[in-house]
């Protein structure tokens, strides 16, 4: 199960997305439960924020926006 970090007003979507790659989620789905439950005080609005970034980031031609072990 995820580590929960402290919850910030101030937190960014791409230290969010930094913090749950440690995981090295395998799936959207993981992703989506990994922000749920290690930022259960920020907004929908901000693990939303932190998906698009990991989506935005990836290379172009590759369906997936991380790389899982």
């Amino acid at each position: 199960m995820a580590q929960a970090f402290p919850a910030t007003s101030t937190i960014d979507p791409v230290t969010m997305a930094e913090r749950i790659m440690r995981f090295s989620p395998a799936s959207d789905a993981e992703v989506l439960k990994l922000l749920r439950t290690s930022f259960p005080d920020c907004p929908l609005s901000a693990r939303v924020a932190a998906l698009d970034y990991l989506m935005r980031r990836r290379p172009r031609g590759t369906r997936t926006s991380y790389s899982p072990r």
